[in-house]
């Protein structure tokens, strides 16, 4: 689960939301169209916003490992709704946000990394990284299904202003060069 979280920048309603036929082995994606709700007791409910819904690619190291993992619930007879992430011991049928939360934090702390963070956490992790490495704005704000791109300038500002004293460098080096030739 922390895997996917951090390698898909979803949110915890939409990642113990999916279900085995979300997940797409042959093109790397999975499909991001309604989350469990979590805080009712359990139940599909509808994603946050329109902009949600979205089909988000993976890498294959990651689709690989989520294909390990189907082994362990797929065949659950008690997994009616085919969760992805499902458990039988808790009372929502999936992983609860603190029990995950508690784990993250364990392997932070073994590892040895601060700060600690929360599963949400690694939703703004991946899309910093993204953005760093030079991932348009607009594909990231996409992905992480904000109802807008202004959401996601505002949430990753400080990152934005790197990247822009970056670029300033580098577009003053692309015409420098040219005076070069």
């Amino acid at each position: 689960m922390l895997i996917l979280a951090l390698t898909t920048g979803v949110r915890y309603g939409e990642l113990v939301g999916l279900c085995i036929e979300d997940l797409d082995f042959k093109n790397n994606q999975i499909k991001v169209h309604r989350q469990w709700k979590y805080k009712e007791g359990g139940g599909f409910g509808p994603l946050k916003t329109e902009q949600s819904e979205r089909v988000i690619s993976v890498d294959k190291l990651t689709m690989r490992t989520l294909k390990q993992h189907l082994k362990l619930v797929e065949n659950d007879l008690e997994n009616v709704n085919k969760l992805v992430f499902y458990d039988p011991s808790s009372d929502i049928s999936v992983v609860t946000n603190d029990r995950l939360n508690d784990t993250l934090r364990s392997i932070l702390k073994r590892l040895n990394i601060s700060p600690l963070i929360t599963v949400h956490g690694l939703r703004h992790t991946h899309s910093s990284i993204l953005l760093y490495k030079g991932v348009s704005v607009l594909y990231v704000s996409e992905r992480l299904g904000h109802a807008n791109i202004d959401i996601t300038t505002s949430t990753y500002a400080h990152v934005l202003k790197e990247m822009r004293e970056r670029d300033s460098e580098q577009t003053s080096h692309i015409f420098e060069k040219l005076y070069l030739k």
